[in-house]
């Protein structure tokens, strides 16, 4: 513990106990003056518990970043599109990072359940189901262009598509570069399921004894100091 802040890892929130204090997988009771929950795939289900957030619920998707380690600098700054606002997806870009690396991406793909990283990691049947259900219903009715939306992400399985979409962004680029796939990402989208919308704000609730950070739209981090202060300044 330093300066009166405390850490623990992979103890994660198991149930509401009482007015003011939550049980962890650990079996540990912690109390609490004032609970803020920003647990991001897993906010809705924690807000749930304490009568919040009733009406929304995760809707994982995936982003996948190919990665060029390169020499001579390419491309020396992000560079974003001309973002679409029907669209909560920001579309692929170029992201240059510290360990001289170029990534393009990334993908909006819809993953099975909350922690989809692979094939197996965390998988869990209980969110398998309710993710199918609410993507299929988004895909038949075509909610806010949805099934289009997909369509153009399942394309992106095509690497040669993938890297043809950044291609368009810059002068000049050695496409061959781009090999490696790096670490995906899940992002935690919030879903409207009273009118099958994706909800594309921050949407914050809570009460004098705890407060819900549901959803943290794009750019979350960019906006994460400002967007800490107001939630301290109206929330806490």
């Amino acid at each position: 513990m330093r300066h009166g802040v405390e850490f623990n890892f992979s103890e994660g929130y198991l149930k509401k106990t009482g007015a003011n204090a939550i049980l962890t997988e650990a079996g540990r009771t912690i109390e609490y003056g004032k609970l803020i929950n920003c647990a991001g795939l897993y906010a809705d289900k924690i807000a749930n518990d304490f009568n919040f957030g009733l009406k929304y619920t995760i809707l994982p998707f995936k982003g996948m970043y190919l990665k060029y380690v390169y020499e001579d600098k390419p491309v020396k700054m992000n560079i974003y599109p001309v973002p679409d606002i029907k669209n909560p997806f920001l579309g692929v870009h170029y992201t240059v990072t510290v360990d001289n690396a170029i990534k393009i991406g990334p993908t909006a793909m819809p993953a099975f359940w909350r922690e989809n990283y692979d094939f197996s990691h965390n998988f869990d049947i209980k969110e398998l189901l309710p993710v199918l259900t609410y993507a299929g219903w988004l895909f038949v009715k075509n909610s806010f262009g949805f099934r289009d939306l997909a369509f153009r992400e399942m394309l992106k399985y095509s690497r040669k598509h993938f890297i043809c979409l950044a291609e368009k962004l810059v002068r000049r680029i050695d496409a061959s570069g781009f090999k490696e796939w790096s670490k995906p990402g899940i992002r935690a989208q919030l879903l409207d399921k009273e009118n099958l919308e994706l909800v594309q704000d921050f949407v914050v609730s809570g009460d004098k004894n705890s407060v819900h950070i549901l959803n943290a739209v794009s750019p979350a981090f960019t906006s994460s100091f400002p967007f800490t202060r107001w939630v301290v300044e109206n929330h806490v």
